[in-house]
C-alpha cells in the first residue's frame, strides 16, 4: 500500500508538473534517443561512458536507463521521466529493507516507507528526470547489500560493489562520498569485520575493478571536467565578497576554507530543513523544506534514540561525509546535489517518530492523550495541505522560468511554420528580471522535433563568434536594430532582445506567457 502510494504521488501529472522539461532532461533524453537509434550519441561518439553535453559532460547511467523507456513510450516527457519516478517508487521498498536491516523493528521500517512515500525532497526529484534520485536509489540498494556481506554469502558483498559502483557512474556527488564512506565504515570497525575478511575482499576487489574507467575518465578524461566548473573555488560569493574584499589580509586557500565551513554548516540550518530547502517558492516566501516541519521533533527524539538502538556510526558517517560533496560545489544549499544523505536522516527522523507513538501511547489521562493525538493530527493535515498546494499550485506559477517554461511552445511553433521561413533566429538569452538565464534551444529543437540523429551527427554545424546553427535554425543573440530590416527571418526572443514598443502589430506572430502571466517570448518576423 505504500509503494502503490508513493507511486501515485510521484507518477500522477508528472508530464504537467513539473511544468516542463528542463534543459538537463532534453539532454538526457535526445542522448537516449540518439543512442536507441545509432547506438553513438548526438556528437557521434560510439557507445560513450561520459556524454558531452553543453558545457559539461553528462553520467551515463541515466541516459542509458532512458534507452527502453524512450524505445517504449516514445521521445516525450513521459517517456523521459519514466525512468526517474519508476526508481522513486522503488526506493520505498528498498529503504524499508534496508531501515529494518539497521533498527531490527519492523514497525519503524513501516514508518520510515511511510515518510519516504510522501517525503516532499524525495517526490520533487522523482518527478523530472534526476541523476541524483537514481544514484540515491543504487546507493541505498548498495549499503544493503554492503550491510548483508557481513551476515555470509559472497552474492551480497559482489551486488554491494556492483551497486555502489553503479550509484558512482550515476551521479557526481557519491564519487567522493562512496568511498571515503565505506573506507572509514570499515576502518572504524575492523575488529568487528575480521570474520568476513574474505567477503570483504571480493567487495573490495570487485569495485576497484569496477570502478577503473569512473577513475581514469575523471582524472585524466572528459568526467573531469564538471569538478573544475562547479568547485567552490567558483562560487560567484567567494570570488566577489571574499577574494576581492580580502585577498590582501590573507591567503586565498585560507579563506577558502572558512568559506566551506559556512557552507557545510548552511546545510544544518532550519530554512533548508524545513521551509525553504526545495526552491520551490519565490526567494522570500516561505515553501518546502526537504523535511516537514511535523518532523522536527521526531527528528530531535531520533537523534537521541539513534545512540541506543543502532550502530549509530554509520547513520553518522552518512549524514557528516554526505553533505561534504555538495559544500564544496558553488551553490549554497544544494538539495540535489545533497539528496544522498536523506535516507540517512529518515532512518533518524523514522527513530524519532516511534519514540514520539511511545511518549504519547504513556500518557496515563485518556482526554489529555485524545487531545494529544488530535491536535499533532491535525497540524500533520495543516502540514500535507500546505504541501499539497505548493506543489499544485506556488511551484507551477511561481518557478515555471527555472524549468524553461514557454520553450517548449516557441519550438512547436517554429517546427509548424518551419517551410515559411528561410532561417529561424532563437536568441538563448531570456529572463523575467533580466536575460540571464541561457535557454539552450537547440536541445529543445532536437528533442521536440525528433531530429533524426544519424543526421545531426553528420550534417555540417554553423559555428561563429557566440553562434550556433543546423539546418535552418541558427542560436544568436538578437540585434533588432540590425535584425529588424532582415526579411523571410522568424525570431524568437524574449522581451529584452524584441522590445515590444520597437515591435509593429503586423510583426508579433505570438506571445508566449509564462503561468504567472509574465511575458515570456515572442515571436516575430520583420515585415516588408
Amino acid at each position: 500500500m505504500l509503494t502503490l502510494i508513493g507511486g501515485f504521488l510521484r507518477f500522477y501529472n508528472n508530464t504537467q508538473n513539473h511544468i516542463s522539461l528542463n534543459i538537463d532532461e532534453v539532454s538526457y533524453g535526445y542522448s537516449a534517443y540518439s543512442i536507441l537509434k545509432t547506438a553513438r550519441d548526438e556528437n557521434g561518439v560510439f557507445m560513450p561512458l561520459a556524454f558531452q553535453s553543453t558545457g559539461d559532460y553528462k553520467s551515463p547511467v541515466l541516459i542509458y536507463s532512458l534507452v527502453p523507456s524512450i524505445a517504449i513510450f516514445g521521445l516525450n516527457e513521459f517517456g523521459v521521466r519514466f525512468t526517474t519516478a519508476l526508481a522513486g517508487i522503488l526506493s520505498i521498498p528498498v529503504f524499508f529493507l534496508l531501515l529494518k536491516k539497521l533498527v531490527k523493528n519492523i514497525n519503524i521500517a513501516l514508518i520510515g516507507a511511510a515518510l519516504l512515500a510522501i517525503s516532499p525532497w524525495h517526490i520533487f526529484y522523482s518527478r523530472l528526470a534526476s541523476e541524483s534520485l537514481m544514484s540515491t536509489f543504487f546507493l541505498m540498494l548498495g549499503v544493503l547489500f554492503f550491510l548483508k556481506m557481513f551476515e555470509g554469502g559472497k552474492i551480497w558483498a559482489a551486488g554491494a560493489s556492483i551497486f555502489l559502483t553503479v550509484s558512482m557512474y550515476t551521479y557526481h556527488s557519491q564519487r567522493l562520498f562512496i568511498p571515503i564512506f565505506i573506507f572509514l565504515y570499515l576502518l572504524t570497525g575492523f575488529k568487528r569485520f575480521k570474520s568476513n575478511i574474505s567477503n570483504i575482499r571480493i567487495f573490495i576487489l570487485g569495485s576497484f575493478l569496477l570502478v577503473l574507467p569512473l577513475f581514469y575518465m575523471t582524472i585524466f578524461g572528459s568526467a573531469g571536467t564538471r569538478i573544475g566548473m562547479v568547485f567552490l573555488s567558483q562560487d560567484i560569493e567567494f570570488t566577489r565578497y571574499v577574494i576581492l574584499d580580502h585577498i590582501q589580509r590573507a591567503g586565498e586557500q585560507f579563506l577558502l576554507f572558512f568559506f566551506w565551513i559556512k557552507r557545510y554548516l548552511n546545510y544544518f540550518q532550519p530554512d533548508f530543513l524545513f521551509f525553504t530547502g526545495l526552491n520551490m517558492t519565490l526567494p522570500g516566501t516561505i515553501g518546502l523544506g526537504v523535511l516537514f516541519l511535523f518532523e522536527l521533533p521526531w527528528l530531535f527524539l531520533g537523534i537521541i534514540k539513534l545512540f541506543k538502538n543502532i550502530s549509530s556510526r554509520l547513520i553518522i558517517l552518512w549524514i557528516l561525509l554526505g553533505i561534504i560533496p555538495a559544500s564544496l560545489a558553488n551553490n549554497d544549499q544544494s538539495s540535489v546535489r545533497s539528496l544522498l544523505i536523506l535516507p540517512a536522516l529518515l532512518v533518524i527522523v523514522s527513530l524519532g517518530a516511534q519514540r514520539f507513538l511511545e511518549i504519547a501511547q504513556s500518557l496515563s489521562n485518556k482526554f489529555i492523550k485524545l487531545g494529544f493525538f488530535s491536535f499533532y493530527g491535525f497540524f500533520i493535515i495543516i502540514i500535507l495541505i500546505q504541501a499539497y498546494l505548493i506543489f499544485a499550485v506556488h511551484f507551477p506559477i511561481q518557478q515555471g522560468e527555472a524549468f524553461m517554461e514557454g520553450t517548449k511552445e516557441t519550438v512547436l511553433y517554429a517546427l509548424d511554420n518551419k517551410d515559411k521561413y528561410q532561417e529561424i533566429v532563437y536568441d538563448p538569452y531570456r529572463g523575467i528580471e533580466a536575460p540571464y538565464i541561457v535557454n539552450i534551444p537547440h536541445m529543445y529543437i532536437l528533442f521536440y522535433s525528433k531530429y533524426d540523429p544519424a543526421k545531426y551527427q553528420t550534417e555540417a554545424k554553423h559555428f561563429g563568434k557566440d553562434t550556433f546553427g543546423f539546418d535552418k535554425f541558427t542560436i544568436r543573440k538578437i540585434d533588432w536594430r540590425e535584425d529588424r530590416f532582415k526579411k523571410g527571418i522568424l525570431f524568437i526572443g524574449s522581451p529584452w532582445s524584441l522590445p515590444e514598443n520597437d515591435l509593429a502589430e503586423a510583426e508579433i506572430l505570438k506571445k508566449i506567457y509564462l503561468g504567472s502571466g509574465r511575458l515570456a517570448f515572442f515571436i516575430v518576423s520583420p515585415k516588408e
